[in-house]
């Protein structure tokens, strides 16, 4: 069949060969995405192998993070002006050189410069696979499509928790990066065949405005002002003058961007959309969602393979766990948002993360594997139903031909989430633990720290999901 029209979603067509190849290369776009989870597995390989400590190799994250996070919103923006082919295609080859590029590095140092590569890859594959699956899928099952977004998501993640843990015991650290070669060159050669130059009219809608460099600029150095000043705070020392800087940088920084935001022609979050009530909604709960939980895949890893004494192997099962339960309920939650609406099941599967934590919060150095492998399932399961709530919310919001931005918002109020978490919960971590230790052995100040930190995402993920239960319209209700 030949391709769509450029002013015609994909979904408007029976299924072919195209829209299944479409499908495929969402997926595989998700799934490239959330294979980074298999670095927390290797975090404590890493800081073995570079002879360093948990602050320091928590770099490995926060630098990733917190670019991927400014660039989501101005790759999304630009695939919407210039289709989303381009953008899929050149964060696949990005991704491709920056797996190469880090399993060669020789230390710390280049390995987290290559992550700001990968960070360009990721946020651009972010910033598509969604929209593209919201092409595939016809309008009335948008909570499915969106299902089946966060189901290839938790695949991934499934996918490189299992991998990690036996190849970080067999060829160490490296092998969390090169091991992903192979997928990443299937998900190119699907791009190049499948993806249309423009799916949804993402081009050619805005032919006449240029694209908005200095805000997607502004909104990058925004967050790296941010989250770098925060992290280098807890590392030196909040009296630096480097901390210092970079945290006055932020508010100046961010008043520089609303001011170059109203003056633009085609800004890379307009006002229109930051205004629907579904847009505020998804991304506050996503960022809410991913505060509260990433303290699973920062400190969780510690908790296991220090407090349990467990290997890798079986820090990967838990995880894999974890995505198994996101994977199962993902498709069940996008059905319900189709019959029920996206308001409960949102709520509630923030709820069911919420219990999750607080039961991971209990757990000491003598519970049994099955204990955390219990609570981490609850969190999956949660997070399935959620994620799939909150991505038909904010695509059933928008306009078609703002799929992009729309996918960037949400990517952006994910990694937000993930990198303020890692920053200012590491920082609350580090210092409880300090508090701790003043009277008590390592292993038993670390528990304590451990538990006070994953009670605050359990509060935190109840707050997401009373916001969420507040606010959340069914799509197409919005004023």
């Amino acid at each position: 069949m030949a391709a769509a029209p450029e002013s015609t979603t994909v979904s408007s067509v029976r299924v072919t060969w195209r829209t299944v190849a479409l499908a495929a290369a969402s997926a595989l776009g998700m799934v490239l995405a959330s294979l980074d989870f298999s670095v927390n597995v290797a975090l404590p390989a890493m800081r073995d192998a570079f002879g360093t400590d948990l602050a320091a190799v928590q770099w490995v994250i926060v630098v990733f993070i917190a670019t991927r996070a400014g660039l989501a919103l101005g790759a999304g923006a630009f695939a919407d002006r210039f289709g989303l082919r381009i953008v899929y295609l050149f964060g696949t080859v990005m991704y491709l050189v920056s797996m190469v590029c880090m399993s060669l590095s020789p230390s710390l140092e280049p390995l987290v410069g290559f992550r700001v590569l990968q960070a360009l890859g990721t946020g651009c594959l972010y910033s598509t696979a969604p929209a593209i699956a919201a092409s595939v899928f016809p309008e009335h099952r948008r909570g499915l499509s969106m299902g089946f977004t966060s189901a290839s998501l938790a695949s991934g993640m499934v996918m490189s928790t299992l991998a990690a843990g036996p190849l970080v015991q067999l060829f160490d650290w490296p092998s969390v990066f090169w091991g992903r070669i192979p997928l990443t060159v299937m998900a190119l050669g699907i791009g190049l065949l499948a993806v249309p130059r423009s799916v949804n009219g993402g081009s050619g809608s805005h032919s006449g405005q240029r694209f908005d460099v200095a805000g997607a600029l502004l909104v990058l150095s925004l967050l790296w002002c941010l989250m770098i000043g925060l992290r280098l705070g807890q590392a030196i020392g909040w009296t630096s003058v480097v901390v210092l800087a970079l945290l006055a940088a932020a508010p100046v920084v961010l008043a520089t961007l609303v001011w170059v935001e109203r003056r633009a022609g085609s800004p890379v979050l307009p006002g229109a959309l930051a205004r629907l009530s579904g847009f505020q909604t998804a991304t506050g709960a996503m960022f809410l969602g991913h505060f509260s939980q990433f303290v699973i895949w920062f400190i969780f890893p510690f908790y296991i393979t220090d407090s349990l004494d467990r290997s890798p192997v079986a820090l990967g099962i838990l995880f894999a766990i974890m995505s198994t339960c996101n994977i199962l309920s993902s498709p069940v939650g996008g059905w319900l948002c189709d019959r029920w609406g996206v308001r409960p099941v949102g709520a509630v599967g923030l709820g069911f993360t919420a219990t999750g934590l607080l039961v991971m919060s209990a757990l000491d150095d003598g519970s049994a594997i099955w204990h955390p492998a219990g609570a981490i399932a609850i969190v999956g399961l949660g997070v399935g139903w959620f994620q799939s709530a909150a991505y038909a919310l904010m695509l059933g919001s928008v306009p078609s031909e703002r799929f992009g931005t729309a996918s960037g918002a949400m990517s952006l109020a994910q990694a937000s989430g993930t990198v303020l978490c890692v920053a200012i919960v590491g920082a609350i971590f580090a210092a409880l633990n300090d508090h701790y230790e003043t009277s008590l052995p390592e292993a038993e100040a670390f528990l304590l720290a451990y538990r006070d930190v994953f009670r605050m995402g359990a509060l935190t993920a109840a707050l997401g999901a009373i916001w969420f239960g507040l606010r959340a319209r069914q799509p197409g209700r919005n004023p």
